[in-house]
């Protein structure tokens, strides 16, 4: 049960985080402070949602298996591995394909990781549907 609350909040934090970075001026310092630290949100979320195979309630959808949403944890790893990629090759050549490819990768991370996945947890059946909806 912890490690769903620890996913959880991770990936609360890592919303208005992540809208505040796409939303703010790009390249100073605070941006790549806190985009560090949002892509080590984005990690720890998903790392942890690995052990989560079931919810949490008599409705299990895949009782002890993974879920389709689980398919989501690879596409976020290797999108910040991608994006990061992206940006380092950026720096060191200053080709703007690179600095595009890591705007959008991030975005779609965003997007996809966060938005999408945050609301397939609240279908019914699965733990956070429960928990507010009853």
């Amino acid at each position: 049960m912890q490690i769903i609350y620890a996913h959880a909040t991770l990936a609360l934090l890592a919303v208005p985080l992540g809208l505040y970075i796409l939303l703010t001026i790009k390249g100073t310092k605070q941006h790549k402070m806190l985009g560090r630290i949002w892509v080590i949100f984005l990690i720890l979320v998903s790392l942890t949602a690995i052990f989560i195979t079931s919810p949490m309630t008599e409705k299990l959808i895949n009782p002890n298996l993974f879920s389709w949403i689980h398919v989501l944890i690879p596409y976020t790893i290797g999108s910040l591995v991608y994006s990061i990629w992206n940006i380092k090759k950026f720096k060191k050549t200053k080709i703007e394909r690179y600095k595009f490819a890591h705007m959008y990768s991030m975005i779609g991370v965003y997007v996809g990781a966060l938005l999408i996945a945050g609301a397939f947890t609240l279908m019914p059946g699965r733990f956070f549907h429960e928990i507010l909806f009853g």
